[in-house]
Order: structure tokens, then sequence, then C-alpha cells
């Protein structure tokens, strides 16, 4: 029987709020999933903080800088695919500097949260949307 090695990545994505809208953000071609939307993030490299990870990877992406301060962490879960395990982080902020302009390629889209299940949302976000849901912060 042979013995497949499972790889672990952590992953930090960011919930933004404006009004009564969140950001969502498409995958860009050639990336994994290309086409499908997702909350804005990335993976965490080795011996760097959540935190900083998402710091980075949010002004990669939307060349904003998150207000620290601001910004909550609201939830953790891990999602098994074949020969992968993903522990996401998610955060969430109404609270940024700088305006948001997408910076690798992708889309953005400001959606009324109650209208998420209309776009194509990678099935590793089901988790936090459900959660968001329970939690009764959107109209």
């Amino acid at each position: 029987m042979q013995i497949t090695e499972v790889k672990t990545t952590k992953i930090v994505a960011c919930i933004f709020k404006k009004k009564n809208k969140i950001l969502i953000s498409s995958r860009p071609y050639p990336k994994p999933y290309y086409g499908f939307y997702e909350f804005p993030g990335g993976k965490v490299k080795k011996d760097e903080y959540n935190l900083e990870a998402l710091k980075r990877e949010i002004f990669e992406e939307l060349s904003v800088k998150l207000n620290l301060n601001k910004l909550i962490f609201i939830k953790s879960y891990l999602v098994k695919r074949k020969n992968e395990r993903l522990i996401l982080n998610f955060f969430f902020t109404s609270s940024w500097l700088g305006k948001i302009k997408p910076s690798e390629k992708q889309n953005i889209r400001w959606i009324d949260f109650n209208k998420i299940n209309t776009h194509r949302m990678l099935s590793s976000n089901k988790l936090i949307i459900k959660f968001l849901k329970s939690l009764h912060i959107f109209p």
C-alpha cells in the first residue's frame, strides 16, 4: 500500500463590507478554479503570521492597506481535498486605507450578501457563507 503525503496550506481571506454589500473577487486565469469567485486573500508563507499574510495579500490583490484596529477574526476551518488540506482563516472589515483596485487581473464585485448564491463561489467558501448567514449581520 502506497502512502501519499498530504500537503497542508494555510489560507487567509478577508470579507470586506461597504454599506450593505460585500466584496467578492474572481480567480484569474491561469490559477486553478479560475472564473470562480472567492473572498480576497491568499496563502500564508512559511514562518509568516496570519495577519502579516492577510495584510500582504490584500495589498497585492487590491492595492489597499488594512486597518488592523478594525479587523475582526471570524472563523477558521479545515477543508480536505485529494492530497491537500486547506486551513482557511476568515477576517472581516469595514475599514481600509486607499481605493480598492484589482491588481491581479481578477474581477471584483460589490454584491448584496443575500445574492451571493447567484455567483460561482468556491466550494471552500460555503461554510463561511453559511456561518455569516447565521449571524444575521446583513439585512
